[in-house]
Protein backbone atom coordinates (compact mmCIF):
# COMPACT_ATOMS: atom_id res chain seq x y z
CA UNK A 1 0.00 0.00 0.00
CA UNK A 2 1.46 3.37 -1.01
CA UNK A 3 0.98 6.37 1.28
CA UNK A 4 1.84 9.78 -0.03
CA UNK A 5 3.62 12.28 2.18
CA UNK A 6 1.35 15.28 1.99
CA UNK A 7 2.80 18.60 3.24
CA UNK A 8 0.72 21.67 3.83
CA UNK A 9 2.02 24.59 1.86
CA UNK A 10 2.81 27.83 3.76
CA UNK A 11 3.01 31.15 1.94
CA UNK A 12 6.51 32.57 1.73
CA UNK A 13 7.43 35.02 4.52
CA UNK A 14 4.92 33.71 7.02
CA UNK A 15 5.49 31.60 10.14
CA UNK A 16 2.77 29.31 11.33
CA UNK A 17 1.51 30.21 14.80
CA UNK A 18 2.21 27.67 17.52
CA UNK A 19 -0.09 27.69 20.48
CA UNK A 20 1.82 27.37 23.79
CA UNK A 21 0.75 24.47 25.96
CA UNK A 22 -1.62 25.40 28.73
CA UNK A 23 -0.10 24.69 32.18
CA UNK A 24 -2.08 24.71 35.38
CA UNK A 25 -1.02 27.32 37.95
CA UNK A 26 1.77 26.13 40.26
CA UNK A 27 1.79 26.83 44.02
CA UNK A 28 4.55 29.18 45.26
CA UNK A 29 7.57 27.55 46.85
CA UNK A 30 10.73 29.10 48.37
CA UNK A 31 13.91 28.84 46.30
CA UNK A 32 15.84 25.66 46.79
CA UNK A 33 19.16 25.95 48.63
CA UNK A 34 22.14 23.69 48.40
CA UNK A 35 22.92 22.53 51.89
CA UNK A 36 26.59 22.07 52.75
CA UNK A 37 27.62 19.16 54.85
CA UNK A 38 29.01 20.12 58.27
CA UNK A 39 32.77 19.89 58.65
CA UNK A 40 33.99 16.43 59.44
CA UNK A 41 35.09 16.11 63.07
CA UNK A 42 38.72 15.28 63.85
CA UNK A 43 39.51 11.61 63.61
CA UNK A 44 39.97 10.00 67.00
CA UNK A 45 42.93 7.76 67.67
CA UNK A 46 40.67 4.72 68.01
CA UNK A 47 39.21 5.36 64.56
CA UNK A 48 42.58 5.48 62.81
CA UNK A 49 44.31 2.09 62.80
CA UNK A 50 47.57 3.49 61.44
CA UNK A 51 50.39 3.68 63.96
CA UNK A 52 52.44 6.66 62.84
CA UNK A 53 56.19 6.40 63.44
CA UNK A 54 57.96 8.81 65.73
CA UNK A 55 61.23 8.83 63.77
CA UNK A 56 62.13 9.08 60.11
CA UNK A 57 65.59 7.56 60.45
CA UNK A 58 67.31 10.90 59.84
CA UNK A 59 69.46 12.78 62.38
CA UNK A 60 67.97 15.81 64.07
CA UNK A 61 70.62 17.94 62.45
CA UNK A 62 73.91 17.47 60.65
CA UNK A 63 75.13 20.88 61.78
CA UNK A 64 75.85 21.60 65.48
CA UNK A 65 75.02 25.29 65.04
CA UNK A 66 71.70 24.46 63.38
CA UNK A 67 70.84 22.15 66.27
CA UNK A 68 71.68 24.91 68.76
CA UNK A 69 69.49 27.44 66.92
CA UNK A 70 66.33 25.35 66.81
CA UNK A 71 66.73 24.05 70.38
CA UNK A 72 67.19 27.59 71.69
CA UNK A 73 64.16 28.75 69.73
CA UNK A 74 62.09 25.92 71.20
CA UNK A 75 63.26 26.54 74.76
CA UNK A 76 62.71 30.30 74.59
CA UNK A 77 59.15 29.84 73.36
CA UNK A 78 58.46 27.16 75.97
CA UNK A 79 59.71 29.47 78.70
CA UNK A 80 57.75 32.41 77.30
CA UNK A 81 54.43 30.53 77.29
CA UNK A 82 55.03 28.46 80.42
CA UNK A 83 51.80 27.73 82.27
CA UNK A 84 49.67 28.03 79.13
CA UNK A 85 47.41 24.98 79.05
CA UNK A 86 46.11 25.58 75.55
CA UNK A 87 49.32 25.70 73.54
CA UNK A 88 51.65 23.04 72.13
CA UNK A 89 55.25 23.75 71.12
CA UNK A 90 57.60 21.23 69.54
CA UNK A 91 61.03 20.95 67.99
CA UNK A 92 61.93 18.64 65.08
CA UNK A 93 58.75 16.58 65.55
CA UNK A 94 57.23 14.66 62.66
CA UNK A 95 53.96 16.23 61.46
CA UNK A 96 51.69 13.80 59.62
CA UNK A 97 49.16 15.65 57.50
CA UNK A 98 47.51 12.86 55.46
CA UNK A 99 45.14 10.61 57.35
CA UNK A 100 46.13 6.98 57.20
CA UNK A 101 49.43 7.67 55.41
CA UNK A 102 52.41 6.94 57.63
CA UNK A 103 54.96 7.77 54.91
CA UNK A 104 54.14 11.46 54.34
CA UNK A 105 55.38 13.79 57.06
CA UNK A 106 57.35 17.00 57.63
CA UNK A 107 59.64 17.83 60.52
CA UNK A 108 59.84 21.61 61.14
CA UNK A 109 62.72 22.97 63.18
CA UNK A 110 60.13 24.40 65.59
CA UNK A 111 56.38 24.94 65.54
CA UNK A 112 53.58 26.34 67.67
CA UNK A 113 49.98 25.10 67.69
CA UNK A 114 47.32 27.12 69.52
CA UNK A 115 44.25 25.38 70.92
CA UNK A 116 46.14 22.12 71.38
CA UNK A 117 46.91 21.07 74.96
CA UNK A 118 50.54 20.47 75.90
CA UNK A 119 51.76 17.07 76.88
CA UNK A 120 54.07 14.30 75.74
CA UNK A 121 53.67 13.19 72.13
CA UNK A 122 55.83 11.04 69.89
CA UNK A 123 54.47 12.70 66.73
CA UNK A 124 51.90 15.31 65.62
CA UNK A 125 48.97 14.14 63.49
CA UNK A 126 46.94 16.95 61.93
CA UNK A 127 43.92 14.68 61.76
CA UNK A 128 44.06 13.55 65.34
CA UNK A 129 44.86 16.96 66.82
CA UNK A 130 42.11 18.54 64.72
CA UNK A 131 44.27 21.27 63.18
CA UNK A 132 47.69 21.94 61.65
CA UNK A 133 50.40 23.90 63.46
CA UNK A 134 49.83 27.67 63.40
CA UNK A 135 53.45 28.85 63.29
CA UNK A 136 56.42 27.05 61.71
CA UNK A 137 60.03 28.26 61.97
CA UNK A 138 62.90 26.98 59.84
CA UNK A 139 66.57 27.90 60.34
CA UNK A 140 68.75 27.91 57.25
CA UNK A 141 71.84 25.73 57.08
CA UNK A 142 73.81 24.35 54.13
CA UNK A 143 72.02 21.00 54.35
CA UNK A 144 68.47 22.31 54.90
CA UNK A 145 68.04 25.62 53.07
CA UNK A 146 66.72 24.14 49.81
CA UNK A 147 64.31 21.84 51.63
CA UNK A 148 63.03 24.72 53.78
CA UNK A 149 62.07 26.75 50.72
CA UNK A 150 60.49 23.73 49.06
CA UNK A 151 58.42 22.85 52.14
CA UNK A 152 56.74 26.26 52.18
CA UNK A 153 54.14 25.23 49.61
CA UNK A 154 53.31 22.07 51.55
CA UNK A 155 52.77 24.04 54.74
CA UNK A 156 50.59 26.45 52.80
CA UNK A 157 48.34 23.64 51.61
CA UNK A 158 48.32 22.23 55.11
CA UNK A 159 46.96 25.54 56.44
CA UNK A 160 49.90 26.79 58.53
CA UNK A 161 49.13 30.45 59.27
CA UNK A 162 52.72 31.73 59.62
CA UNK A 163 55.83 30.33 57.97
CA UNK A 164 59.22 31.72 58.99
CA UNK A 165 62.65 31.48 57.36
CA UNK A 166 65.58 32.62 59.52
CA UNK A 167 69.13 32.85 58.20
CA UNK A 168 71.53 33.08 61.18
CA UNK A 169 74.78 32.94 59.20
CA UNK A 170 73.78 34.93 56.10
CA UNK A 171 74.04 34.11 52.44
CA UNK A 172 70.81 32.15 52.05
CA UNK A 173 67.84 34.48 52.52
CA UNK A 174 67.51 38.19 51.80
CA UNK A 175 66.36 39.63 54.13
CA UNK A 176 67.76 37.24 56.68
CA UNK A 177 64.43 37.02 58.51
CA UNK A 178 61.33 36.37 56.40
CA UNK A 179 57.82 35.84 57.67
CA UNK A 180 54.92 34.70 55.48
CA UNK A 181 51.27 35.01 56.48
CA UNK A 182 48.51 32.86 54.98
CA UNK A 183 45.88 35.11 53.39
CA UNK A 184 43.16 33.76 51.09
CA UNK A 185 45.01 30.52 50.59
CA UNK A 186 48.33 32.14 49.60
CA UNK A 187 51.43 33.19 51.52
CA UNK A 188 52.17 36.90 51.58
CA UNK A 189 55.45 38.19 52.95
CA UNK A 190 55.02 40.26 56.09
CA UNK A 191 56.68 43.69 56.18
CA UNK A 192 60.11 43.91 57.78
CA UNK A 193 62.13 46.68 59.40
CA UNK A 194 65.84 47.29 58.91
CA UNK A 195 67.76 48.62 61.86
CA UNK A 196 71.34 49.48 62.65
CA UNK A 197 74.13 46.95 62.07
CA UNK A 198 72.01 45.00 59.59
CA UNK A 199 69.30 44.17 62.12
CA UNK A 200 66.11 42.80 60.52
CA UNK A 201 62.87 42.59 62.52
CA UNK A 202 59.47 41.15 61.54
CA UNK A 203 56.41 41.26 63.78
CA UNK A 204 54.53 38.00 64.38
CA UNK A 205 50.79 38.64 64.88
CA UNK A 206 50.28 35.17 66.37
CA UNK A 207 53.04 34.85 68.97
CA UNK A 208 53.01 38.64 69.60
CA UNK A 209 56.77 38.95 69.34
CA UNK A 210 59.28 40.33 66.88
CA UNK A 211 61.35 37.72 65.11
CA UNK A 212 64.77 39.29 64.70
CA UNK A 213 68.20 38.56 63.45
CA UNK A 214 70.74 39.61 66.04
CA UNK A 215 74.22 38.63 67.14
CA UNK A 216 74.33 35.75 69.57
CA UNK A 217 71.36 34.00 67.89
CA UNK A 218 68.73 35.76 69.98
CA UNK A 219 65.53 35.65 67.98
CA UNK A 220 62.54 36.96 69.89
CA UNK A 221 62.10 40.58 70.94
CA UNK A 222 59.37 41.59 73.40
CA UNK A 223 58.09 45.06 72.57
CA UNK A 224 56.50 45.49 76.01
CA UNK A 225 59.69 44.90 77.97
CA UNK A 226 62.04 46.07 75.18
CA UNK A 227 64.15 42.99 75.77
CA UNK A 228 65.04 39.74 74.08
CA UNK A 229 63.60 36.53 75.44
CA UNK A 230 66.02 34.69 77.67
CA UNK A 231 66.53 31.07 78.52
CA UNK A 232 65.47 30.00 82.02
CA UNK A 233 69.03 29.61 83.25
CA UNK A 234 69.96 33.05 81.92
CA UNK A 235 67.07 34.59 83.85
CA UNK A 236 68.13 32.69 86.97
CA UNK A 237 71.71 33.93 86.61
CA UNK A 238 70.50 37.52 86.15
CA UNK A 239 68.25 37.21 89.19
CA UNK A 240 71.07 35.83 91.33
CA UNK A 241 73.45 38.54 90.13
CA UNK A 242 70.88 41.20 91.02
CA UNK A 243 70.48 39.74 94.52
CA UNK A 244 74.24 39.61 94.97
CA UNK A 245 74.59 43.28 93.96
CA UNK A 246 71.82 44.24 96.38
CA UNK A 247 73.55 42.32 99.19
CA UNK A 248 76.89 43.97 98.52
CA UNK A 249 75.29 47.42 98.41
CA UNK A 250 73.49 46.76 101.72
CA UNK A 251 76.73 45.62 103.36
CA UNK A 252 78.54 48.72 102.05
CA UNK A 253 75.83 51.00 103.48
CA UNK A 254 75.95 49.21 106.84
CA UNK A 255 79.75 49.52 106.95
CA UNK A 256 79.56 53.22 106.08
CA UNK A 257 76.95 53.80 108.78
CA UNK A 258 79.04 51.94 111.37
CA UNK A 259 82.13 54.00 110.55
CA UNK A 260 80.15 57.23 110.80
CA UNK A 261 78.81 56.27 114.24
CA UNK A 262 82.27 55.26 115.41
CA UNK A 263 83.68 58.61 114.28
CA UNK A 264 81.02 60.49 116.23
Amino acid sequence: MHVENVQQSVPAGTVPAVEPPVRPPQPWAPPRRTLQAPPEPPLLTAEDPVEYPSEDGLPISTNPDHLEWMVRCYRELKHRFRGNRDLFIACDMLVFYKCGNDEVALAPDAFVSFGVPPGPRARYSVRREGKPPDVVLEFASPSTVEADVGKKNKFRRMGVQEYWLVDPVGGYHDPRVQGFQLLDGAYERMPWENGSDGLVAVWSPLVRLEVRFADGQRWFWDRKTAQYLELPEAEDEARLASKERARQEAEARAESTAQALKAE
